[in-house]
Formats: structure tokens, sequence, C-alpha cells
């Protein structure tokens, strides 16, 4: 009994002594240098453009971190609302290099999702991450604080009115839609000087929300266009021929160009409209807004139609290929044609057709729905 005591002793000091020297030999891994942003520096102010957006870039760069061993270390650039300390960033990349570039489109889609309002400076920090495992304390660059814009692609349009643009009626306003690029404006005008000359623009199909004219517009075409002095508004005078005019507004820069454009037409061609020619009556749905056309039509029940933005196969016609929004209770794909065209489907009769190629969809109803 005493020799087996002993036995089961050395064993215990023996067990104590191997893990004495696994806890001795056990590497401790100790935080080296963390990294630190180089670009952008800290307070710089930067304020996104979409145009040129391919060009236009925004670069990241931060020193290399040292752990005090070789390892591939694996770098997390983070982003978050300045003050937030990074309770909720967002991650703009992850690399194994010491740089990053982004483009200013891209950088500006991520801002948006993230929750930032457009045209508003605000204030962000970015920091970086370093890791290498997950036995590896990760290490934190310093935070650099920024002033960043981003710029929007859903700017609210401006309007038109005056008695040269349709008349002194807010129901006749003319909407100028957004470019997509900040404070830019465009849309395709009939000017008529039959009922009188003038018209500015305003914020709103609205009387009440005048924009202005010759006022905050100094630069536009003086063969087209001439401040109306004896008005009591800053309006402008149309000076030019009547007729149809392609407009670029630019409110930042107070510019305003004009292009002598033909009329915008659309007509349905087909079996299931007038058929397929363009002899006179042909089937026509009118401008009603840019790159909106309405209309009622005379429709014949299963069979075929498409559009065309000229009295000609081409060069544009659109179909189910380009309009993709559309109801398939009233139409829908023909099928052994060639072309896209649509077969008509509802009982022969009037219906009311709009066309919107800012979103690709055609609509059609019973007609007064």
């Amino acid at each position: 009994m005493k020799n087996i005591r002993n036995i089961f002793n050395i064993l215990l000091a023996f067990s104590l002594l191997i893990a004495c020297e696994k806890a001795e030999w056990e590497p401790v891994v100790k935080p080296g240098d963390a990294p630190s942003i180089s670009s952008p520096s800290a307070g710089t102010t930067i304020v996104l453009e979409k145009l040129g957006a391919d060009e236009n870039t925004v670069q990241f760069a931060w020193t290399k971190a040292d752990f005090g061993f070789p390892s591939a270390t694996t770098y997390t650039l983070e982003l978050d609302l300045a003050g937030n300390s990074f309770a909720s960033p967002l991650i703009l990349a992850t690399t194994n290099d010491t740089t990053t570039t982004i483009t200013q489109e891209s950088l500006n889609e991520k801002l948006l999702a993230f929750g930032l309002e457009v045209l508003e400076p605000t204030n962000i920090e970015l920091r970086v991450l370093a890791s290498v495992s997950d036995d590896v304390e990760t290490l934190s660059s310093g935070s650099v604080n920024l002033n960043i814009t981003l710029f929007s692609s859903t700017f609210p349009s401006i309007y038109m009115i005056g008695a040269c643009t349709g008349g002194w009626d807010p129901n006749k306003a003319v909407e100028v839609v957004s470019t997509g690029d900040a404070y830019q404006y465009t849309t395709i005008v009939e000017f008529n000087t039959t009922e009188g000359t003038n018209f500015r623009f305003f914020t709103a199909p609205d009387l009440g929300a005048s924009m202005g004219g010759y006022d905050i517009f100094t630069s536009y075409p003086s063969d087209l266009l001439e401040p109306a002095t004896g008005d009591d508004d800053p309006n402008f005078n149309f000076i030019g021929e009547n007729g149809w005019y392609e407009l670029f507004v630019d409110q930042s820069a107070g510019t305003i160009t004009m292009n002598s454009v033909n009329k915008p037409v659309m007509y349905l061609t087909g079996t299931a409209t007038h058929g397929w020619d363009w002899d006179e009556p042909v089937t026509e749905i009118f401008w009603v807004g840019y790159k909106i056309w309405e209309g009622d039509v005379e429709f014949v029940q299963n069979e075929a139609f498409r559009l065309f933005p000229q009295k000609d196969w081409g060069p544009d016609s659109y179909g189910w290929d380009v309009i993709v929004n559309y109801n398939t209770e009233y139409i829908d794909e023909m099928e052994g044609h060639d072309d896209p065209n649509w077969q008509f489907l509802k009982p022969s009769g009037t219906y009311h057709v709009r066309l919107d190629l800012r979103n690709n969809s055609l609509e059609i109803t019973e007609p007064g729905a």
C-alpha cells in the first residue's frame, strides 16, 4: 500500500512539473505598434461630386501595423458619425494593403445607405483596425475627424410658369427635371408667344413658390431671352421663334442654355391601332412632361403594336424589351413575332395611354379612370 502511495505522489509531482513547464513556455503576444491614418488628414473637408465619377476618387492610406513578429495583416477601414465612438460603424474596405481607393460615386452610395443627408456637411470619424488572428489582440488607429458633403441624384424638379410656356396657371406649369447633378435641370418645352412673352422659374407648381428669373440666372442666350424689365417680377421675355426648345438650367452657376429641337412625338403602330404603316391618320400620344406622353387610343383586341418616336421604323422603337413596367392584364408579349411587340388583351375600344420613359413604364387605363 505504501509503495502504491509513493508511485502516486511521483506521478502527481511529474504532472505538475510538466504543467509548470508548459505554462512557462507558452507564448504571450503583446500588442505592437498600431496603424496610423495618413490620408486624408484630420480636418479635411470633402465635397463629393458625381461628374466624372469614374475619375473622381478618394484615397485612404495608413502606416503599417507592427505586431512584433512577421504577419499577414488584415486592415479594416471603418467610418462612423463623429462622437458615436464607432458604436455602429460602416466598413468602407477590408484589405491587406495600407491603401485603398474608392470612387466618389461609390462612396456617396455607401454613405447614403448609411443614413447621411445629401448636401449637408457632416462630421465623421475614420479609423483602421489591424488584425492577424483571433489569438492576437486587434490594433486600432486613432480616429481622424473629417467633414463630408454628399451629392444627390434625386433633386426635386423646378418649374416654368408664364404666358409663353402655357399660361400663368400653376396647373400648366412646365416641369424641369433634375439631371442627377446638383442644381442642374433639363426639359423640352414649347415656347408660344401668342398670349404673351414672359415667364420665370418656380420651386413648385405654385405662384407662391417663385425662384426667380434674370435676377438669379445672369447667363442666358440673349438671342432667345431678355429681361422683362417692365414687369414687377424678374421675368424673362422669350424673343425667339415660336417652337420647341431643349433647356439646360444650372442654378448654382446661374446659367440657362437653350437649343431648338423638333417636337418630341410618339406613335403607336401596329394592327392593334391604325396598322403597320405611316399613312395618315397615325395613332399618336402627346408630350405632357419631360419624357412623358399621354393620349386616348383606339385598340383592337388580340392584335399587336409597339411605340415609335418618329414616323419611320428607325432609328428607335420601344417594345417590351425596353418598356419593362406594364400591366399584363392589358398587354403582354406578342407570341410568334420577331420584334418586341405587345398584344392588346382587353376588348376592343378606346383606352387612355401614358408612356413614361423616365421609369420605362406604359400605363393603359379605362377612359376616365
